[in-house]
C-alpha cells in the first residue's frame, strides 16, 4: 500500500473539508459590532431617517450603511476570531440585505481564513434576549476561500466556488456549481457541495462533494518554498465607533472533559470507479475509506497564556488584550485585489492522483445516517474495459471491491474479492521481459504498512503466465492464506502494494501448485504439487515445500514444435513423488532436493507412454533425493543429475529390481549406477553385488563384481 507518509493525500482532502467548513461557522453569533458610514457632516447625520423597509440588527435600524464589520470576541481569551464586512448594502427588505463586495476573516491559533464574494444576500432573524444570526445567506459571484497556516512547512490553500448558500434552520451549506480546490500540496476539481452541521453536539455531521473529477497530490519542490508563509496572528480587537456589545463570560468546565468532548474521528470516502495513481502504482475500488481521522473542534493550545479581560462597567477605562507575541499589521479589511495562487505551484509535479465517477464524503466513523450505497459486482484485472485495460499498461494494480485504511494503525483493508497485479522482470528465450503474475483472494486482504507485510484470506489463487519459443507456461498456486513480506525498493522510502516482495507464504491446510505448458492450443505437459504450506524467498531464490507433499507430473504427447532427439525423461510419461515432507527448490543454483522423515519415505513412479500404449512401470524408494537441472536455452530445463540416499529400491516392471544405500543418474550420458555398503548392500534382481551399472541407452543393466562401480573402490 501507499507509504504512510504519502496518506497525506487523504489528510489534504480532510483539510478540504475543515476549510469549507468554515463556512458555517463564519455565520455564527455576532460578538461585537461596529458601522462604519461615509462622512456627511454632523449635521447631516439627522437627514438619514429610519425608514419602514430598513434593515435592521437587534433594535437598530439601519438605512443607508457602508463598510460595515461585524466582530466577533473569543469570550475567553479576548482575541478577535472573526470579522464579516461588506462594502455596502445594495438594497434592504426588513432582515434581508442583498450586499456589495461581502468579505469574512476568520483567525485560529494555527492559520487564517479570508473569503471574498462579489455580492451576497443575508437574512437575519432577530432572537429576543439575545445577538442577530443570519437564517440564510447565498455568496455569488468568484467567491474565494483563502487560507493561510501557521508554520513554514504548511501551504497556504485556495478554494473556488460560483456560489454557496446556508441555511440556518437545516444547518446546511451547500452548492450545486463547481468546487475548485488548489493548494502547493494537492488541487481538487469537482462538482456539488453539502455541508450538515449539528448545532446540539457541536459537530461536523456530513460533507459531500458529489462529483470528483480530480484530486492531484502533487511533490513539494523547492520551487515551492517561498509559498509557504506562516499566518499572521489575530489582531487586537479594537474599541468600537458607535455599537458595542461583550459576549457573556463562559461557565467553567473541565478541560480533560472538554478535550475528550471535542475530538471526533471521521472517515473520508471515494466512491464509484475509484482510481488512484502513483507512480507505477494504481489502486482500482467501488469505494475508498479513510478511516480514523482525528479532528478536534478545539483550536486553543493546551495552555493558553493569560489575557487581561475586557471590563464590563462603561465607566471603566478599557485594556487591550497583550497578545502572545507581537502583533502582526491588522488587515482585517477586504483586500483590493484577490489574491491568486504563485505560478511557481504550476511547476511543482504531481505524484498521485485519485479520480472517482461518484461522490468524495466525509462523515463520522460511528453515524447513525442512512446509507444505501452498493458497490458495483467485482470486476477482476481481465473483465476491465479494453479502454482502462491498456491505460493500465504494465503498472502495478491493486483491485478490490471495497478498500479501507486505518490513518491511526497504518493498515489497509481490502474487503470482499479482492487481485493484486504486478509485473516481474524474467529471463526467457526471448530475453528480459516482464510478465503479470496476479494474486487474488475471496475473504480480502490487508497491508500493515509499519511491519511491511500484506496477507490476502479465503480461495487464494496466484496466477504467472509466461511464453518462450517452444511452449506458453501458466502457473497457478491455490491455497488458504497467503503472507507476503514487502521490501522497500532501492533508492526509495516507500512501501507499494506491489512493491519488492522479499518473501511469500501460502498456507493451507491443502496447498497446491499447478504448472501447464501448452504449444498452439495443445497441452503439452501438466506438473501438480501439493503440500501443506509453499514459502518463496526473494534474498535466496528459494521455493520450500512443508508438509507430507506430492507431486504429480503428465507429459501426454510428444512436442510438435521441438526438434527430435528428446531424452527418455522428455518424452510422453506420467510420474509421481509422494511422501516428503520438505522440498527445497533454489532456483539460483538449479538445484531441488526432497526429504522425508517419515518412515514410509519417499515414493517416486515413472511410467513412459507408447504410441500403443504404456511401456514398464519404474519405481523409486528412498529417504532423500537430490536433482540437479540446467538451461541449455533460457526457459528450458532439463535435467543434469539425480541422486537418491539413505537407502533404496529401484525397480523396473518385467526387467529388473536394484536395490543398495546410493543411487546416480547421469541424464547427459543416459547412465545409471547403484552402489551399497555392508549396512545397505547392494542387490541385483536378489544376487548380492559390489555395486551395478545400467545403461537406458542400450537396456542393459550389469553386477560389478570387482573394480568398484565407475570410480568407486572396491569394499574390502
Amino acid at each position: 500500500m501507499i507509504h504512510s507518509r504519502k496518506f497525506k493525500i487523504w489528510l489534504t482532502s480532510f483539510l478540504i473539508v475543515l476549510v469549507v467548513f468554515l463556512f458555517y461557522r463564519i455565520f455564527g453569533s455576532v460578538g461585537v459590532i461596529r458601522i462604519s458610514r461615509p462622512d456627511y457632516g454632523i449635521g447631516d447625520t439627522n437627514a438619514l431617517p429610519g425608514g419602514s423597509q430598513a434593515g435592521q440588527v437587534g433594535q437598530a435600524k439601519l438605512e443607508y450603511v457602508e463598510r460595515a464589520r461585524f466582530e466577533t470576541v473569543d469570550p475567553k481569551t479576548r482575541k478577535l476570531r472573526r470579522v464579516v464586512g461588506f462594502e455596502k448594502v445594495l438594497h434592504k427588505s426588513g432582515n434581508e440585505w442583498d450586499l456589495d463586495k461581502p468579505y469574512m476573516n476568520v483567525f485560529q491559533d494555527n492559520f487564517r481564513c479570508n473569503i471574498t464574494a462579489n455580492t451576497g444576500t443575508v437574512e437575519l432573524e432577530n432572537v429576543e434576549g439575545g445577538d442577530p444570526a443570519p437564517k440564510t445567506a447565498i455568496l455569488k459571484g468568484d467567491v474565494l476561500v483563502h487560507v493561510i497556516p501557521d508554520g513554514e512547512n504548511r501551504s497556504e490553500s485556495f478554494i473556488y466556488l460560483k456560489d454557496v448558500a446556508f441555511d440556518s434552520d437545516r444547518s446546511m451549506l451547500w452548492s450545486n456549481n463547481d468546487v475548485n480546490f488548489v493548494s502547493a500540496d494537492a488541487d481538487l476539481m469537482g462538482k456539488g457541495l453539502e455541508i450538515v452541521y449539528n448545532n446540539a453536539t457541536n459537530k461536523l455531521e456530513y460533507l459531500k462533494i458529489k462529483k470528483v473529477e480530480y484530486l492531484n497530490i502533487k511533490r513539494l519542490a523547492e520551487t515551492a518554498g517561498d509559498t509557504k508563509k506562516p499566518a499572521p496572528q489575530s489582531p487586537k480587537a479594537e474599541k468600537p465607533a458607535e455599537v458595542r456589545s461583550v459576549p457573556d463570560k463562559p461557565a467553567a468546565v473541565k478541560e480533560s472533559a472538554q478535550q475528550d468532548q471535542d475530538k471526533e474521528e471521521y472517515q473520508c470516502l471515494f466512491r464509484d470507479n475509484v482510481i488512484i495513481e502513483y507512480k507505477n502504482e494504481v489502486v482500482l475500488s467501488e469505494e475508498i475509506a479513510i478511516k480514523n481521522l482525528l479532528w478536534s473542534q478545539s483550536s486553543r493550545p493546551s495552555q493558553e497564556p493569560q489575557s487581561q479581560q475586557f471590563e464590563q462597567s462603561p465607566q471603566q477605562p478599557q485594556t487591550e488584550p497583550q497578545p502572545s507575541s507581537p502583533p502582526q499589521p491588522q488587515d482585517t479589511e477586504r483586500p483590493q485585489e484577490k489574491p491568486q495562487p504563485p505560478k511557481a505551484w504550476r511547476e511543482i509535479p504531481v505524484i498521485a492522483t485519485v479520480q472517482c465517477d461518484g461522490p468524495m464524503i466525509v462523515k463520522p466513523l460511528v453515524t447513525n445516517l442512512y446509507d444505501d450505497f452498493k458497490p458495483d459486482k467485482f470486476r477482476g484485472f481481465y473483465q476491465l474495459s479494453s479502454k482502462l485495460f491498456y491505460k493500465l499498461g504494465q503498472r502495478n494494480v491493486l483491485i478490490g471491491q471495497k478498500v479501507d485504511y486505518d490513518v491511526a494503525s497504518q493498515t489497509a483493508s481490502a474487503i470482499g474479492d479482492v487481485e493484486l497485479v504486478f509485473y516481474p522482470q524474467i529471463e526467457t528465450s526471448k530475453g528480459k521481459q516482464k510478465v503479470p503474475f496476479i494474486i487474488s483472494a475471496k475473504e480480502g486482504a490487508q497491508f500493515v504498512v509499519p511491519d511491511k507485510v500484506a496477507t490476502f484470506n479465503g480461495d487464494v489463487k496466484g496466477k504467472f503466465v509466461k511464453q518462450t519459443e517452444y511452449y506458453d507456461e501458466e502457473n497457478v498456486f491455490y491455497g488458504s492464506k497467503l503472507i507476503a513480506n514487502l521490501s522497500e525498493k532501492q533508492g526509495s522510502g516507500d512501501i507499494m502494494p506491489a512493491g519488492d516482495i522479499s518473501h511469500i507464504t501460502v498456507l493451507g491446510p491443502s496447498v497446491r501448485l499447478e504448472s501447464v505448458r501448452t504449444f498452439e492450443k495443445t497441452k503439452l505437459s501438466h506438473v501438480r504439487l501439493k503440500s501443506e504450506r509453499i514459502d518463496y524467498d526473494r534474498a535466496t531464490d528459494d521455493i520450500v515445500a512443508s508438509g507430507r507433499g506430492k507431486i504429480e507430473y503428465g507429459n501426454t504427447v510428444k512436442h510438435p514444435g521441438r526438434p527430435t532427439g528428446q531424452r527418455a525423461l522428455d518424452k510422453p510419461c506420467y510420474a509421481l513423488v509422494e511422501g516428503f515432507t520438505r522440498l527445497v527448490w533454489n532456483t539460483k543454483t538449479m538445484h531441488v532436493q526432497a526429504t522425508s522423515e517419515e518412515s514410509g519415505g519417499i515414493h517416486i513412479g515413472y511410467v513412459p507412454i507408447l504410441d500403443k500404449g504404456y511401456g514398464q512401470r519404474v519405481t523409486i524408494d528412498t529417504r532423500r533425493i537430490d536433482i540437479d537441472y540446467h538451461e541449455p536455452i533460457k526457459g528450458r530445463a532439463q535435467l543434469k543429475q539425480l541422486k537418491a540416499t539413505g537407502g533404496i529400491v529401484y525397480y523396473e516392471q518385467g526387467r529388473y529390481e536394484f536395490a543398495g544405500k546410493e543411487l546416480a543418474y547421469n541424464a547427459t550420458e543416459d547412465f545409471m549406477t547403484v552402489s551399497g555398503s555392508p549396512e545397505m548392500p547392494c542387490m541385483l534382481n536378489g544376487v548380492f553385488t559390489e555395486g551395478i551399472e545400467y545403461n537406458l541407452k542400450t537396456g542393459a543393466a550389469s553386477a560389478v563384481l570387482s573394480g568398484g562401480v565407475g570410480i568407486m573402490p572396491v569394499r574390502e
